[in-house]
Formats: C-alpha cells, sequence, structure tokens
C-alpha cells in the first residue's frame, strides 16, 4: 500500500526553527569530526582518512527528525555505513558521547569508520560495516523480540525498528531476500528510511529506479510513503500554473537534476523550460522568484524538509504494516560539493570549511559546536536525552546447570546429522527451563538436517492463526504442527536470512535482556 503524506493532518509538536537550529550543529559536527581527522589531527605518512562528509550531509535532516521529533527510548535505529558522524554527532549533543572522541574519527581505539557495536563508546544498536546487512539486522531483530514476547520470556518494550538506508544498498540482493523472507510477517515496527539522493560511490544513479523499489516493496506487503518535495515546493505547485514545474522536475533525469543543482540561476532559468511543454509559461512562472529564492526552491526535496519529514513519519505510524519511506535528498547537502558525481570522497578544505561555519551561523571558536547553556537549543537537548535514555529491562538467565551428558551411549554407525537430532532430542527432555531458551533456525531444510524429532517434541513457531486443513488420515514422521509457543523458525531458502536471524538470536540477551540459545542448520 503506498501514500500520499499530504492526507496527514498534523499539529506539529516543535517549531521547526528549532529543529532546524539543531540540525546546523548536527551538521557542522559531523563535517568537523572529519575535517579534524584529515587536516589538523597529527598524520606523520600524510596518509588521507577520508570519512564521507557528502554521505553524512546526506542524512543530517534525516536524522535530526528522527531522533528530535520522532523517537522514543525503545527504538532501536540501523545508521547507513557512511553516515556514522552524524550519529556520533548526536550522540555528542544528547550527552552520550565525551568530548574526548571529537578528535579521534578513524583514529586507533577512537571512533569507527562504520558503526560498531563492540568498538564505538557510544551506544550502536546495530553494526552497518557491510553494506546490504545493517538495514535487514533490524528485521530479524524485531522477530527476535515477538518471539520473546509469545514465549513470555520476559517483559519486552515495543519500540520501532528503524533503518537508515542508502539507496545504492538497494542493489543488494540481500536486502530484496530480507523483504521477501516470509518470516517477516512475524515482524512489526519495521520502518526503513531510503536515503534517494540518487548517487553511488563512483556516479550519479541513472534513470529513475524508485517506481520499481516502490513496487517490489508494496507486493511484500510494505506500507510506502514518499517524502519527495519540501514544503516550498509542494507551496510553488499549488499556484497556478505549478504543475509544470513539478511535471518538469519529475521528467528529470537523475543525471540532469544532479547537474541543475549545481547551476547559476540564470542557467537554470535557461533549462527548467526545456522540460515542459509550454516554455513561455514556464519561464513566466519562475519569473516570480529572484535568483537567490529560486535555486532554495529547486533544492527544497522532501528528505530535507523536516515539517515533510514530520508528516511521512507520523503516517508510518497508523499501520502496523513495515512501512518504508522514501526521502528524497542532496549528497552534499549545503555543501560546496552537492549533487557532483564525484563528491563520495571529497573532504571540504580550510577555507570551504570557514565558509561552511559561516553559513551555519556556528561561531568563531566554537569549532565543536555546542550550545550556550541557557539557550533555548540546550534545554532541548536536555530534554531530549532525558526522553530517549533506554530502559534496560533485564530477565536473570535460567540458573539450572548444562550437563556434560545426558548419560546415554550411542551405538552402531551414525552420521554427525543423526547424532545431531538425537542429542537436540535428549536436550529437549533433559534440560527443563533451559531446553525453553532453545530456539533452532532452519532455510527449509529442516527434515534434511535431521531436526524432525525436535520439532515433534517443541513444535514451529507462528505468530499468525494456521489455517484449518482437512484430516488426511496419514501418519506422518513429521509433525510440521505451528504456534506461538514452537521453537523452530522455518525460514524461505536464503542462507543470508539465515546467519542474519542467527546473529538477532544470538543478540538477544544485550537487546531485550532475554537469553535464547540459537541453533541454525543447513
Amino acid at each position: 500500500m503506498a501514500s500520499d503524506i499530504d492526507s496527514v493532518k498534523t499539529e506539529p509538536q516543535l517549531s521547526i526553527e528549532l529543529l532546524e537550529s539543531v540540525q546546523d550543529r548536527v551538521l557542522w559536527l559531523a563535517m568537523q569530526l572529519v575535517h579534524h581527522a584529515n587536516n589538523i589531527r597529527k598524520n606523520p605518512d600524510g596518509t588521507k582518512v577520508g570519512g564521507h562528509q557528502a554521505s553524512s550531509a546526506s542524512i543530517v535532516t534525516l536524522m535530526t527528525s528522527l531522533y528530535f521529533d520522532f523517537m522514543n527510548n525503545q527504538d532501536r535505529i540501523s545508521v547507513k555505513p557512511h553516515g556514522s558522524p552524524v550519529f556520533h554527532a548526536i550522540q555528542y549533543l544528547l550527552g552520550n558521547l565525551d568530548s574526548s572522541y571529537l578528535t579521534e574519527l578513524r583514529a586507533y581505539h577512537g571512533l569507527q569508520a562504520y558503526p560498531s557495536r563492540t568498538k564505538d563508546p557510544d551506544l550502536v544498536d546495530f553494526s552497518t560495516g557491510s553494506v546490504g546487512l545493517g538495514p535487514v539486522a533490524p528485521n530479524f531483530a524485531s522477530i527476535v523480540r515477538s518471539y520473546n514476547n509469545s514465549h513470555n520470556h520476559g517483559d519486552n518494550l515495543k519500540g520501532r525498528y528503524i533503518s537508515i538506508v542508502g539507496d545504492a544498498e538497494l542493489d543488494e540482493g540481500s536486502v530484496w531476500e530480507a523483504i521477501a523472507e516470509p518470516a517477516m510477517q512475524d515482524a512489526s515496527d519495521i520502518l526503513w528510511v531510503v536515503d534517494l539522493n540518487r548517487q553511488s560511490l563512483d556516479r550519479i544513479i541513472p534513470g529513475i529506479r524508485v517506481g520499481a523499489w516502490r513496487d517490489m516493496f508494496v507486493a511484500n506487503g510494505w506500507h510506502v510513503v514518499e517524502a519527495k518535495y519540501g514544503a516550498l515546493l509542494e507551496d510553488a505547485f499549488r499556484l497556478p500554473n505549478g504543475e509544470m514545474l513539478r511535471e518538469a522536475i519529475d521528467r528529470m533525469s537523475n543525471q540532469v537534476y544532479q547537474r541543475l543543482l549545481r547551476v547559476n540561476s540564470e542557467e537554470l532559468r535557461s533549462w527548467l523550460p526545456a522540460y515542459t511543454a509550454y516554455p513561455e509559461e514556464m519561464k513566466k512562472f519562475i519569473s516570480g522568484w529572484n535568483d537567490e529564492e529560486l535555486s532554495r526552491l529547486f533544492h527544497n526535496l522532501g528528505g530535507h524538509d523536516l515539517s515533510t519529514l514530520r508528516k511521512a513519519f507520523q503516517e508510518t505510524d497508523k499501520t502496523d504494516e513495515p512501512s518504508v519511506v522514501f526521502a528524497y535528498t542532496l549528497k552534499g547537502y549545503r555543501l560546496p560539493s552537492v549533487g557532483d558525481p564525484q563528491n563520495h570522497s571529497v573532504t571540504l578544505s580550510d577555507s570551504q570549511m570557514e565558509e561552511l561555519r559561516e553559513n551555519l551561523n556556528i561561531e568563531p571558536g566554537n569549532i565543536w559546536g555546542g550550545f550556550d547553556s541557557e539557550s533555548e537549543e540546550s534545554q532541548f537537548l536536555k530534554s531530549t536525552s532525558e526522553k530517549l535514555r533506554r530502559i534496560d529491562v533485564v530477565t536473570p538467565p535460567p540458573k539450572e546447570n548444562i550437563p556434560w551428558d545426558f548419560g546415554r551411549r550411542y551405538s552402531g554407525y551414525m552420521s554427525t546429522q543423526q547424532i545431531f537430532g538425537l542429542v537436540l532430542t535428549d536436550m529437549s527432555r533433559s534440560l527443563g527451563d533451559l531446553s525453553r531458551r532453545i530456539v533452532t533456525v532452519s532455510p527449509d531444510v529442516a527434515s534434511s538436517t535431521n531436526l524432525g524429532g525436535w520439532i515433534n517434541r517443541v513444535g514451529v513457531w507462528k505468530l499468525n492463526e494456521t489455517e484449518t486443513l482437512p484430516e488426511e488420515g496419514i501418519v506422518r514422521a513429521l509433525k510440521w504442527e505451528e504456534s506461538k509457543s514452537g521453537q523452530h523458525i522455518e525460514l524461505g531458502i536464503s542462507e543470508n536470512n539465515l546467519f542474519m536471524m542467527l546473529g538477532q538470536l544470538g543478540l538477544s540477551n544485550e537487546m531485550n535482556g532475554e537469553m535464547l540459545f540459537p541453533i541454525g542448520t543447513l
């Protein structure tokens, strides 16, 4: 199901001006983290450190909207790998990152190149170094929470599982394998935000692919929301003849639009009429804006408009289906390299950083961009930090000791798979409460990997009601009985999904405070 966010009418709870002020500090801090690592910190061998300023700028509005206007303390988020400077900037402003780390991006024992659960000092929910894996991890984490809840394993908090996904990541097969996974029907509160900046590492992505992506999400039962245009453009579209401007921008290829982001206003005025059947009317229409206003209007995409994003994210809360927001953004937003096809690894010079500081109204000498303690922004950050403070709910693990053996001998010649099946069945009989924490997973190979005995005892996990079938009068060796209390999770034929599922089951104690013992067969 697809939605138009214009149908959502919600009174804003926070002023957009306040959020924009915070966004500017987040952008500055993220750029300064990278700039310091590359141009200020001592670097004896002169090797480039890097840090992806353009990719970070692309998601600065998305992250500001999520953290400061949408998320709560039960939400979990996966941040695209190249957006880590924005994540760390936000954590610093919220008081979750010590200032000593701000100078240590990509340094030994410093802030990692990509968000890391195990190595970063601030609270990272999902490691996202490998593209295509980070976005799908929250999906499987959601299944784990549903599994724990259905088995009464503690009191698991209910929050959203959010993924910030680069549009180029949608080329990864692992993404679509996860989205099409049948077990996803048992997931809940999933939100993907696609950073649609139309650029990959080396180039502008040719063509306009969002239509095909949208259809694929809808076909798999996702709720689709588009945050394409900002409030300035939407207001312009509603003016007499404004539909011409919408049609002109919609018709442009990615390459043309990205190029026009970097031309002066005179060139923009000459190019826009070429994309409409009424060039003279278009010339007259855009003459209503001066050069500065026209440039701002043309850059006003939904992914950088906080009021548009507010409506989009609120829309996703109105459905039980997994949701995806296609947020149209600019790679290098507010940077000199905006829209440049080669801006992926470009870092700003000293003079460009000084220009950015002035444009963002950062006080001279306040390179780490903190707010005055008495300012409205400072008070807002304190209240937001308190609102997002995590509540740790941990259930003590079962007290039973794990035995060295079950006092049985297995005679004759058996394959390791046969022995595995027998041991697993013994575990279900002999381990008491510990056995309730065991969960098996297989990608449609349960019977061929000797899980039959185990499944006959514990059943197959399924949240939705099982369809009643006619009796067939056949006694089968494998009883495929599905229920909320089952302890076997059956996946489709995707080995990547198997390992992602096992990984999140293994993290259940860290993420949900509930110990599980996952076993996968392949």
